[in-house]
């Protein structure tokens, strides 16, 4: 089986498909209406300093040399002072913020800009998966733009003590997504996401529809989330691949001021420019 139709692949092969990355292709949509209650911080999350730059900055930096479009999802009480942390980093015209009134979840947040995405394809990311490497992302992207048939790409990692797990049936299709925090992993080692996503732009706006009807809620959070969901994209070969990382830095995410501090070294130690 050629690469482009294989559901696990790895980022060091990726011969089968052009360098290139068309940006007009793509609209970043960073969900991040979240607040900075377990970061002690007293304003929006995504303005949380990490070696003094908010997590909002780290992102938009991260994605645009890839994406000519950014939609980012805030809560109507952020706006107003994270809008103004976005102008200084893009121009108008290459930006929109979509509005979530309540905090129902990833999915949720994510439907909010289905008027707002109008690219082919577009990425998903959380807004503090700063630790992701710039190459994980361009090459994640190179797979899928240039995939016949793609309509979900995205880096994962085998973990111990895992807070996402990935069940796979004996050919490796995607049948569920398992969560920690909804009390469904019982296993010591598991396949997790690095909260980056790549997405047929048609189609998930489609199934999340879809999903709105006939999905219920998480058992523990009561949320419309978007990890439950990414089995609906299994829609034949090579419709999903999951692309192996080995780093799990890059899997960090943001929440707690250990977190910050361990994002922050982990950066510094890159060299990332501050």
């Amino acid at each position: 089986m050629g690469l482009s139709m294989k559901r696990i692949g790895s980022l060091a092969d990726l011969e089968p498909f052009p360098a290139a990355i068309t940006p007009a292709n793509w609209t970043a949509l960073i969900p991040a209406a979240g607040r900075g209650t377990r970061l002690d911080h007293p304003g929006p999350k995504v303005l949380f300093p990490v070696l003094g730059r908010p997590l909002i900055e780290w992102m938009i930096e991260l994605l645009r040399p890839y994406c000519a479009r950014f939609v980012v999802v805030l809560a109507p009480t952020e706006r107003e002072v994270v809008a103004p942390a976005i102008a200084r980093l893009l121009p108008s015209d290459a930006y929109r913020i979509a509005l979530q009134h309540a905090p129902n979840g990833m999915a949720d947040a994510i439907d909010q800009a289905r008027d707002l995405v109008a690219t082919p394809h577009v990425l998903v990311t959380w807004g503090d998966q700063i630790t992701l490497r710039p190459e994980t992302v361009a090459r994640c992207m190179r797979a899928h733009e240039h995939r016949p048939g793609a309509l979900l790409t995205l880096p994962t990692l085998v973990r111990p003590e895992p807070y996402i797990h990935f069940q796979r049936d004996a050919d490796d299709r995607l049948v569920a997504v398992l969560q920690a925090r909804e009390g469904e992993i019982d296993q010591p080692v598991g396949e997790s996401d690095a909260g980056l996503f790549l997405f047929a732009t048609s189609t998930l706006f489609s199934l999340l529809r879809e999903a709105r009807q006939n999905f219920a809620p998480g058992r523990a959070t009561r949320e419309f989330n978007l990890l439950p969901l990414l089995p609906l994209f299994e829609l034949g070969p090579g419709s999903v691949m999951s692309l192996r990382i080995l780093d799990d830095e890059e899997t960090l995410g943001v929440n707690t001021r250990a977190e910050g501090d361990r994002a922050a070294a982990i950066l510094r130690r890159r060299g990332e420019p501050v």
